[in-house]
């Protein structure tokens, strides 16, 4: 029973030290965008513990991507779209290794420094900013007692964007694939997408469905980024919806909370429909 219970507290300080190491470093702001006429940039990093904590940054390249069911990963080991739009190795940060005391920030600035024959359009990398606490100097340690320390690193991954020379984005709806669920409880919807121009599109996408009267019965909402062509897939509860015909619109436009209009490389709105019976 001892071993039993020490077990259990031994995971519920492992959870209890990582849900605390999420909320230590703060990153502001989760997305940047630098264009060619100011190729420089910064970001802060704040302690909220109460540890001194250990930063490291670093720089990787990665996208989101859909397969033909509209499931999400991250694609991190495309050696063709790496070469082509990655700026990760372009990246210096100053500083790049260093330490914050609790409730210290720094500014983290960030200098591109790209090759010249660059063809217009969007480039990008993620920025990989890494904490842990700091160690104790060995000379402070002590075996007097039997102590137990959980060293968790948090890495928090956050969107660097380049702009270069004119820039351009857009969505292409193809086919709207709509299927019931078995129990016929939920409604999917698999939207067929092309992205248009030389850049990501970073916008947000409805589906809504609208009955005979015009009035707008379910509604499903994303902010999300689409780098390529690819399927978008919501479901839609069908609880309490009547029998009947309805309308499904899908619609694509470039505006997201957590990005100013400045930074989005606009489109214009495009939206599509597909007619539904519920019976």
């Amino acid at each position: 029973m001892k071993k039993i219970l020490s077990s259990s507290l031994l995971l519920l300080l492992v959870i209890s030290c990582f849900t605390s190491a999420k909320a230590q470093v703060t990153i502001s702001p989760t997305n940047m965008f630098i264009d060619d006429s100011n190729p420089f940039g910064t970001y802060m990093v704040i302690n909220g513990s109460n540890e001194t904590q250990e930063i490291g940054i670093d720089f990787l390249f990665s996208y989101s991507n859909t397969d033909e069911f509209g499931n999400r990963r991250i694609v991190q080991d495309d050696e063709e779209a790496e070469n082509r739009y990655s700026i990760a190795s372009y990246i210096r940060a100053f500083p790049r290794n260093f330490t914050l005391a609790p409730g210290q920030r720094q500014v983290v600035r960030l200098r591109l420094s790209t090759p010249n024959d660059l063809d217009d359009g969007t480039y990008w990398a993620r920025i990989k900013t890494s904490s842990s606490p700091e160690s104790p100097p060995v000379e402070l340690q002590t075996n007097s007692a039997v102590a137990a320390r959980v060293a968790i690193t948090v890495e928090q991954v956050t969107g660097l964007f380049f702009k270069k020379g004119n820039v351009s984005t857009g969505i292409t709806i193809g086919d709207i694939n709509v299927k019931e669920s078995d129990d016929g409880n939920s409604l999917l919807v698999l939207t067929n997408l092309t992205r248009d121009g030389n850049s990501p599109f970073l916008g947000s996408i409805t589906v809504s469905m609208i009955d005979s009267r015009g009035n707008e019965v379910k509604r499903g909402f994303i902010s999300t980024s689409i780098y390529f062509d690819g399927v978008h897939k919501q479901e839609l509860d069908l609880t309490n919806v009547p029998s009947g015909n309805y309308t499904i619109k899908v619609q694509f436009e470039s505006s997201r909370s957590d990005i100013t209009a400045e930074d989005i490389i606009q489109m214009n709105t495009v939206n599509k429909t597909v007619s539904y019976s519920n019976r």
